[in-house]
């Protein structure tokens, strides 16, 4: 009975043996050149690489990842050292055997789970295919081959690379390798022959935009680990939506949305559209970064924000909430140098500059005079006006600096008792504010240099009555 039950005890423990190897991952290593040292294990995530593993290679130069947790599946690279590296996919199967020769370190050898196999198998026939092609073109170039010859030997590399393609996709169409090949793949754009000339470029790019993304779902989270997915999101906002703000919003808005069947997808690509907002130096794009952190961060939808970032995150949008781009530029009642209340909304001129300054500061030292002697003398007979708002409470301050600078032309209002909260409706915690309004007194410009200014009421002022005629 005695041998009985430490037969049982025997077999029981090599089959939970053989559990734990395959709720964890083993990636084995071979490499000879790499004896006594470290190699690191990494994955890719939002166009970065982070760390997940690392293992010291014995004096054969063997050892292994392991874990007793599966890895997330993706894209990972193996590193010797900053210039030895490669990838190795990791899907489902996570039983790895690597063997490599550092001084080839693109043909590694991968056995065990099919999916790596695969993997490394298609991109090195990939890499054999482009040489062959490299050389094809050398060749037709110094004219060792007819351009008939070219034409055949560069479609049947072409057919080649499709069969393969078509056969990787076939056998792993389940899994993350057949996923990881078809994101690779772009979208199909057709050639719309039917439509005139006039649209049909503009139709099949609009076709390409609309279907960018298909053959990726982003709410996958297997793509985040993947040395491509980054790049493909930001060439689509940067380079494919036009750079309004309105515009990006709405296609982060559906970025967003689409990626929201994930909690990872949906924090990652959350959090790079409102850096995208955040970090334009674009004027107005405070517009974007405003409006996807009050529909997704102050509703409390991104639930992993940090709360201090988000308080911050508010005090920056209660000070630009009522003077984004194209709103209507809040109400000004505020006093002359007579006492007298001035409101903004009576201004009659086209142009209205609304200019927000302290003496002390000097860039305002720096702007003003700039601002008055060469863009208010040139546009002040073309319907420019400049509403000059002195933010401190110094009167003496204020009219020596008045004096001084000979702004008597504009139009000088402060607010010593406080009265009108203009901080509350403009963004006046750094000068000069400078804030510029069209006719109907909506804010068309704000945040810009003198050259900006100049050019905006050169297209204001003179080339829209040019074209309204």
């Amino acid at each position: 009975m005695k041998k009985i039950f430490c037969a049982l005890t025997l077999l029981c423990g090599l089959f939970m043996g053989s559990v734990y190897a395959a709720a964890g991952y083993n990636i084995s290593l071979n490499v000879p050149q790499v004896k006594n040292d470290t190699v690191y294990l990494a994955y890719y995530m939002n166009g970065g690489t982070y760390s997940k593993d690392t293992v010291v290679l014995n004096s054969k130069g063997q050892g292994a990842f392991k874990g007793d947790k599966k890895l997330d599946e993706g894209v990972y690279i193996i590193f010797f050292n900053s210039n030895k590296y490669f990838d190795l996919l990791v899907g489902s199967d996570q039983n790895i055997q690597v063997s490599v020769d550092t001084t080839k370190i693109n043909n590694a050898k991968i056995n065990g789970a099919s999916e790596s196999v695969d993997f490394q198998n298609y991109f090195t026939f990939l890499a054999d295919m482009n040489k062959k092609r490299s050389e094809l073109v050398k060749d037709y170039r110094e004219k060792k081959v007819d351009s008939v010859s070219f034409s055949k030997k560069l479609d049947a590399m072409t057919e080649e690379v499709m069969s393969r393609q078509n056969e990787v996709l076939t056998n792993h169409e389940k899994d993350f390798l057949g996923a990881y090949i078809k994101g690779t793949i772009p979208v199909e754009t057709p050639e719309m022959k039917e439509l005139p000339d006039s649209i049909r470029n503009r139709s099949r790019y609009q076709h390409f935009k609309r279907h960018y993304f298909d053959n990726i779902n982003l709410s996958d989270p297997r793509f985040l680990r993947t040395p491509y997915f980054t790049n493909m999101v930001d060439g689509y906002i940067s380079k494919h939506i036009l750079q309004d703000p309105d515009t990006l919003a709405a296609a982060a808005f559906d970025l967003i949305e689409k990626s929201r069947g994930d909690s990872l997808t949906f924090k990652v690509m959350t959090s790079k559209m409102i850096n995208y907002g955040i970090s334009s130096k674009m004027m107005g794009m405070d517009k974007m970064w405003y409006l996807i952190a009050d529909r997704y961060y102050f509703s409390g939808l991104a639930t992993w924000a940090d709360t201090a970032w988000v308080s911050t995150l508010k005090k920056e949008a209660k000070k630009i909430r009522h003077n984004l781009i194209g709103m209507q530029a809040k109400e000004l009642a505020v006093r002359d140098s007579m006492n007298d209340f001035v409101k903004l909304s009576n201004m009659k001129a086209e142009c209205v500059l609304v200019y927000f300054y302290e003496p002390s500061c000097g860039h305002c030292r720096k702007t003003t005079p700039v601002l008055h002697d060469s863009v208010y003398s040139k546009w002040k007979d073309k319907g420019f006006e400049v509403f000059a708002v002195y933010t401190q409470t110094d009167r003496k301050e204020w009219m020596e600096f008045v004096n001084k600078h000979k702004l008597n032309d504009w139009i000088n209002v402060w607010d010593p008792e406080r009265e009108s909260w203009f901080w509350d409706s403009y963004d006046t915690s750094a000068t000069p504010a400078l804030y510029l309004l069209d006719k109907n007194r909506k804010i068309i410009a704000k945040k810009i240099d003198m050259e900006t200014l100049d050019m905006i009421l050169e297209e204001e002022l003179v080339n829209r009555k040019k074209n309204k005629k």
